[in-house]
């Protein structure tokens, strides 16, 4: 029997493949963990698609069983290859993200759907199909760290990626934020100290990216895989929260160890704004203390922002640019809010009326999908273009970069690459409906 994975993407989102991709998008860990998932001799043949940067091809291949993975911007895509590869006597079998939220209205596109983490409900699927009695509908959440298998990295392509490998340490948070999707799909449950250890080994790289969605939450095992890592001598960078910039010894533990950058979610300048998310630990009139002291600590700070939330006004995002330029950051990105299905954010939207599209394809904080509480969202749109074109204008970038804390390292090229790459991630050429 023959075997399809396909990891899909949005269609409209043309812009993201561009010739700039290498120098932000980092390599996805989906595909690899699947594949690492099915059990040996399962197959034949396995094949894998990236769709960031390969096309599915109905006809190139006949498969058995193809297995489908999507966030919810894609879900529509992922429809489409369903009804192509059903026309061809392909069985479907559906998981990811939205699978985990909406379990039942994916059920009505294919023939399986794997909600939750797969390390247990994959290879119960994959044993049931071979034995011809595969389930509608798998879900186990009983998955504990020690479950989670090394990615098989090699099996899939690197095209259109930074050839920086990333890794996880704890796929879950424990905060609660209300515009997360994060909870829906992890637990916070990180991995035993030595398999990371000698998974990093094993990468035989003198960089890597860390996944997970707060590295530094649990502050005790944080030490204890800080210490870990230090021998290694390897340069990584990871996502953190504000309180990261208030814990010098921390800070200070984790450049040793090869830290040189961390992403923030600062997400707004207003603490009104921040409340209504419960992201309680965010202080805007402390952003700049804490950028300056993870700056002094030899660490750049990626900075993350979002547009939309209901205290924001259309004078307060317009100056997110210059606010960007007093808080000195090493590199920033935004986001239109985006309620996800399966958030606390969503069910609040939908139930007052303030959804305006399950366009699902327009899932993807480039778009607003709801009504914002000070503007139109047409308006909010605008806005989130003029940002983005206002904070990548070339000598914003330039200065950005050459007033980093990396300006005297060789690898302040990859910080300049980074910016160039989000200047020219092309978001003003978005699919229009």
């Amino acid at each position: 029997m023959k075997l399809l994975l396909i990891h899909c993407w949005n269609e409209n989102e043309k812009s993201y493949r561009n010739r700039f991709s290498s120098l932000f998008a980092y390599p996805s860990l989906t595909l690899p963990t699947i594949y690492s998932l099915i059990p040996k001799n399962a197959f034949s043949k396995i094949d894998t698609i990236d769709e960031n940067s390969q096309q599915v091809l109905y006809d190139k291949e006949k498969y058995d069983l193809v297995l489908l993975s999507f966030e919810t911007s894609s879900c529509q895509t992922a429809y489409k290859h369903c009804r192509e590869f059903k026309k061809r006597g392909t069985y479907t079998a559906c998981g990811g993200y939205h699978a985990t939220a909406l379990p039942d209205e994916v059920a009505m596109h294919c023939d399986t759907v794997i909600s939750g983490p797969a390390e247990i409900s994959l290879p119960q699927f994959i044993n049931d199909f071979i034995n011809g009695n595969p389930k509608r509908f798998y879900r186990n959440d009983n998955v504990c760290s020690a479950m989670y298998r090394i990615p098989a990295r090699d099996k899939i392509t690197e095209k259109k990626k930074l050839k920086i490998p990333a890794v996880i340490a704890n796929r879950g948070c424990n905060n609660s934020c209300k515009y997360c999707s994060m909870r829906t799909m992890w637990k916070s449950d990180p991995r035993p100290v030595e398999d990371v250890v000698n998974e990093l080994k094993a990468l035989n790289s003198k960089m890597v990216v860390f996944y997970d969605p707060n590295f530094f939450g649990d502050r005790e095992y944080a030490i204890s895989l800080l210490n870990a890592i230090k021998p290694l001598k390897i340069l990584w960078a990871a996502d953190a929260t504000v309180s990261f910039g208030y814990d010098d010894e921390l800070m200070q533990l984790a450049y040793k160890s090869g830290c040189r950058a961390v992403l923030v979610g600062f997400e707004s300048f207003s603490a009104q704004s921040l409340a209504s998310a419960t992201k309680h630990s965010n202080k805007p009139d402390k952003y700049k203390g804490v950028i300056d002291n993870i700056h002094s600590h030899g660490i750049a700070v990626n900075g993350c922002f979002v547009l939309g939330f209901d205290h924001d006004t259309e004078e307060e995002l317009i100056k997110i640019p210059q606010y960007i330029d007093y808080l000195g950051l090493d590199l920033c990105r935004f986001a239109i809010l985006t309620p996800y299905p399966g958030t606390e954010f969503y069910e609040e939207y939908k139930k007052s009326g303030r959804i305006i599209t399950d366009d699902w394809s327009r899932y993807t904080q480039n778009y607003a999908v709801f009504q914002p509480k000070n503007m139109t969202p047409e308006r909010l749109e605008e806005i989130y273009m003029r940002v983005w074109k206002e904070a990548f204008k070339w000598r914003r970038v330039f200065k950005r970069t050459f007033h980093s804390v990396w300006r005297k390292k060789p690898y302040v090229f990859v910080l300049l690459g980074a910016n160039i790459g989000f200047k020219f991630l092309g978001i003003d050429k978005r699919n229009k409906k």
